[in-house]
């Protein structure tokens, strides 16, 4: 049985974090929330490679919600910034499930990205079948 909590983490998660990479890097950032640090500082204290990093801090970026990027002389910094105190929330139960059922939140991510397969491949299967119109 699901609970909740789980449900609306589970919600959240999938909608904004889709990799064990933007997990970490998005965790660690809500703990460093008063530093704003480069993709490659975040790396180096997650033991991660810096293209790995980079990758999910663009991706996190991207959904302008949880991130804030701004550059000093030529590098990009990030700096936990979320938009609205429901996402704040989110975060923060996030980081306490992690902490504390770092399992659960394994198979949640593991479940989401299973069902954007399966969604994909959906889509794929039915524009093979799409019959266009003027296509003679």
């Amino acid at each position: 049985m699901v609970s909740e909590s789980d449900g609306r983490l589970q919600l959240f998660l999938r909608d904004l974090v889709s990799s064990y990479e933007e997990l970490e890097a998005l965790l660690f950032l809500a703990r460093n929330a008063d530093r704003a640090l480069s993709g490659s500082e975040v790396a180096m204290s997650l033991s991660a490679t810096a293209e790995s990093i980079d990758e999910a801090l663009k991706s996190l970026a991207a959904g302008g919600r949880l991130l804030e990027v701004t550059q000093r002389s030529g590098v990009l910094l990030h700096r936990y910034a979320p938009k609205n105190e429901a996402d704040r929330l989110h975060v923060s139960e996030l980081q306490q499930a992690y902490d504390e059922r770092r399992l659960s939140v394994m198979q949640m991510m593991s479940t989401n990205a299973l069902e954007r397969v399966r969604s994909a491949a959906m889509q794929r299967l039915a524009d093979a079948f799409r019959i266009e119109s003027g296509k003679k």
